[in-house]
């Protein structure tokens, strides 16, 4: 009980100093890990829907962060321009530490011979918001009952200026890909989230929101016709604290013509606080079917936590829809002279 108690603490402590929102499928959470990526996939428009429920395990109210994007493309002079629209929400357990986040984004993609780029900004609004009285504090300790107790009449000797707050925010990002023969292709990406460090506080302090760096490669080998292996690597830091994640993903090519599952996947990811903690191993299953992809992953704690979960972590889902192109196909035609 005592070591439950004092993860919850960790826990809590951790989130007041408002990490950024986060999923363990990344890489299906587009415009959540790159401005840049608005508009990068083929189709018409794309629509994303991307939930995580972690530590559910341990405590009753567990922390849940949702997510839905969507996104679409445009031809203005015969250039692919694209536009898309963000939401995150994200609740943090004891005191309801949420997180809001609504942005719009703008892309440009350009196809350059084998070589693919994309730049995108996103504006948006943060709120956040918490409940002060839902946590207990050091002079809130009864003697008497041996615990802390946040009911009527104890105060908790803090002065709060706000319980919610509202910034403006500004982000930017670059896409490049490469395709190298027949069996390799490359994909890079550079974002800045914060670039405007706007200030946050509820506390009435001078207090800025520093700027996060997410740097992620993916490489598609295609190892045969039917069956691609995919690495990734992704590196984020925010001031001191840091996160890499190292994994890949098998897909491969199926033929049912019953449920008309056109693909499968699966991998696993090793997610490290670099230099800092060892945290989880990310197990990530899913399929696709026509414009459809459905992807499952469960974080399995190996940290120091894991006498305390018992190495259960986060359950997440990602729903992602792509409608085909309505671009006319070209088709060549031979004829005789």
């Amino acid at each position: 009980m005592v070591k439950k108690i004092l993860f919850i603490l960790l826990i809590s402590s951790v989130s007041l100093k408002a990490q950024d929102i986060h999923f363990t499928q990344w890489m299906f959470s587009p415009l959540n890990l790159n401005p840049g990526e608005t508009g990068r996939f083929d189709g018409d428009y794309r629509i994303i829907g991307n939930f995580r429920s972690q530590w559910a395990a341990i405590m009753e109210k567990q922390y849940k962060t949702f997510g839905f994007s969507y996104d679409r493309n445009f031809k203005v002079y015969n250039q692919k321009v694209s536009a898309g629209i963000t939401f995150a929400n994200d609740r943090s357990s004891i005191g309801d530490l949420t997180q809001n986040k609504l942005q719009v984004s703008g892309g440009y993609n350009k196809q350059i011979k084998k070589t693919s780029l994309s730049f995108g900004v996103q504006l948006g609004l943060l709120h956040k918001g918490i409940d002060p009285t839902a946590y207990s504090y050091p002079v809130q300790w009864v003697a008497d009952k041996g615990e802390f107790s946040n009911a009527i009449g104890i105060g908790n000797g803090e002065v709060f200026s706000q319980t919610n707050d509202y910034m403006f925010d500004l982000n930017f990002g670059l896409g490049l890909g490469r395709k190298f023969g027949d069996k390799i292709y490359t994909e890079l990406g550079l974002s800045w989230f914060h670039v405007n460090t706007p200030e946050e506080s509820f506390l009435g302090d001078n207090n800025n929101l520093p700027l996060r760096h997410v740097y992620n490669l993916k490489l598609n080998y295609k190892f045969s016709e039917k069956i691609v292996i995919a690495p990734n690597a992704l590196y984020m830091y925010q001031i001191k604290g840091q996160d890499l994640v190292l994994g890949a993903l098998v897909k491969m090519e199926v033929e049912d013509s019953k449920t008309k599952i056109n693909q499968v996947f699966a991998g696993i990811n090793y997610r490290d606080g670099f230099n800092r903690n060892y945290d989880a191993m990310n197990l990530i299953i899913g399929a696709k079917r026509q414009e459809w992809q459905v992807g499952l992953s469960y974080d399995i704690n190996v940290s120091d936590l894991s006498s305390v979960t018992h190495y259960r972590g986060a359950f997440e889902l990602s729903i992602i829809y792509i409608a085909k192109s309505s671009d006319p196909s070209t088709f060549i035609v031979p004829c005789d002279l």
